[in-house]
């Protein structure tokens, strides 16, 4: 532990550092927003005002707390123009209030606006709660810095740490209230193996807990003690839930480095398409460019637009076998088929004989353009084999060209960016450079602590 410490740990120099940092930036912002309004107040919130931040990050979350009778807008307007004046490199966020992003000497800085409220339950926005969310942990952490520190460096190295749609894993919020509640990343790591689908965790009492897991349909359930109406692990899927509990038990038995620092795995083209060949499977490769939007935004469209296309392809007889996707400066999305052609008829059953809808049917399939053959009778039904795309890549060329690709489940801004131009490559030629670390994790799923 103490040579893991060593390497994430911030030294006394670099909190130094950080310290004077934020407190020059910090007064520069309140110099500032004290010549629009001396009620507004601004302070140095997250892992960085608690000690818990990692070596590697070099993050300063700032808030500007208004008075109440601020409207939205104007927050916008006051943020943006302190950011813009303060900080290098400005760039304005969204969130539930836009927020500026940029840098300061070294450091990448976020200027949040949010309200005073008195208390947690008179919020007029979710992040109205991050003062309490602060005050919280100050009182409960401390002294556990370094355990927090672990534990996110653990959830790091197994790539479950962060709760961005591109990660859907633990906040580093939620992470600190494990080491509040339990004392240490081991007994984190202990309690985990207990945990069971839906498990609730609390500070408290919470009553009911068929109403609580009613009220939050989560993989796990952590009540935030500055807001029981509130999940702090509503963005944990439950595939990440379940990589941390067998990660943690698997690291209990035999304790390592590699968890925390995973080796970097090798990509060797020829290696990955022999495991390819072996699978007896047929591989499509989307590509098409990246749009310009958040991460967020981002991630959670390409999570839709993949279900979107297992279903699509899916719908068509097409046996999805596995589908993922890579982000670089273009999108990657590839689609593993039991086969990319199947057989191009196709067995539709009808009405049973002598019912109210044979007479339909068979007037139906009378001129019939895709019929292969004429309706005959299979036990008590109707039935004919009609035509279908039994081409995988031609089918998949075919539907994305279409102009409707929004009403057919592709959300806006990928679905713009396919307008624009795609390219679909299969099997060998899908085995891109730049995208092959994405194809190695896919096909050579191994754990990041086996590599």
């Amino acid at each position: 532990m103490i040579e893991i410490l060593k390497k994430i740990a911030p030294s006394e120099s670099e909190k130094e550092k950080f310290i004077k940092t934020a407190g020059k930036l910090l007064a520069g912002i309140e110099k500032e927003v004290k010549k629009i309004d001396s009620r507004i107040s601004a302070a140095l919130l997250g892992s960085a005002s608690r000690d818990t931040w990692l070596r590697h990050e070099k993050d300063i979350d700032l808030f500007l707390l208004f008075p109440l009778e601020y409207e939205k807008n104007e927050l916008e307007k006051i943020v943006t123009k302190i950011g813009r004046k303060i900080l290098e490199k400005p760039e304005k966020r969204y969130a539930e209030h836009p927020y500026i992003k940029g840098f300061y000497e070294d450091f990448e800085v976020e200027v949040v606006p949010c309200y005073a409220v008195e208390s947690p339950s008179n919020l007029k926005s979710a992040v109205d709660r991050t003062p309490f969310h602060d005050a919280f942990l100050k009182e409960h952490i401390k002294g556990k810095e370094n355990e927090a520190r672990l534990l996110k460096q653990f959830l790091t190295g197994i790539s479950c740490y962060g709760a961005e749609a591109k990660v859907e894993g633990f906040s580093g919020y939620l992470c600190e209230l494990l080491i509040a509640k339990y004392g240490s990343f081991e007994n984190v790591l202990k309690a985990a193996q207990n945990w069971r689908r839906r498990e609730i965790i609390h500070f408290g009492n919470v009553g009911d807990e068929e109403e609580v897991k009613e009220k939050f349909p989560s993989s796990l359930i952590f009540i935030d003690p500055v807001d029981v109406n509130r999940n702090v692990a509503s963005a944990l899927s439950e595939q990440k839930l379940s990589k941390f509990i067998f990660a943690a038990g698997e690291y209990l038995k035999k304790p390592r480095r590699e968890f925390f620092f995973p080796r970097k795995r090798a990509v060797n083209r020829k290696a990955l398409l022999k495991k390819f060949k072996q699978r007896g499977t047929g591989l499509l490769a989307l590509t098409f460019s990246k749009p310009d939007v958040v991460d967020d935004i981002l991630y959670t469209q390409l999570k839709k637009t993949l279900n979107a296309l297992k279903g699509i392809l899916e719908g068509r007889d097409f046996c999805v076998v596995g589908i993922d996707c890579s982000v670089s400066n273009r999108i990657f999305v590839f689609i593993e088929l039991e086969s990319l052609e199947i057989p191009a008829a196709r067995l539709h059953l009808g009405p049973e004989v002598n019912t109210l809808h044979e007479r339909k049917f068979l007037e139906k399939y009378e001129s019939y353009k895709d019929k292969l053959t004429e309706p005959f009778i299979i036990g008590s039904r109707w039935a004919i084999f009609l035509k279908r795309e039994n081409d995988a890549k031609k089918f998949l060329q075919e539907f994305l060209s279409r102009r409707n690709l929004e009403e057919r489940g592709i959300p806006s801004h990928v679905a713009k960016s396919l307008k624009k131009g795609f390219s679909i490559k299969i099997n060998e030629g899908a085995f891109l450079e730049e995208f092959l670390p994405a194809l190695q994790e896919y096909f050579d799923p191994r754990f990041a602590w086996e590599r």
